[in-house]
């Protein structure tokens, strides 16, 4: 097997550090606010100010525009399996 094919092959096992997100958490009020044509961002995903982070309970999910918890995923004492590994798609240049 070529290297070109074992590169292939290792980048296919690390899919999932790609964009996977079928179902996007969003704040309440910033969809509303979109929907409702109170802004005149693009698209909802380029209004919402939106922080990520680890917290003493598991994961939190913060909208800063509004500063109200969108969603808080509680980990119940269980160290769960992280990558922070950054991977990025090749752009064909061709």
């Amino acid at each position: 097997m070529s290297e070109d094919n074992y590169l292939e092959e290792d980048i296919e096992k690390l899919s999932y550090l790609l964009n996977q997100i079928n179902e996007p958490i969003v704040c309440v009020k910033c969809s509303d606010e979109f929907i409702s044509g109170q802004t005149d961002a693009k698209s909802l995903q380029d209004y919402s100010r939106i922080d990520v982070g680890f917290t003493d309970r598991g994961l939190q999910i913060w909208c800063q525009r509004h500063q109200l918890n969108i969603c808080h995923i509680n980990f119940d004492g269980n160290s769960l399996e992280k990558d922070f590994r950054c991977l990025e798609k090749k752009i064909d240049r061709n």
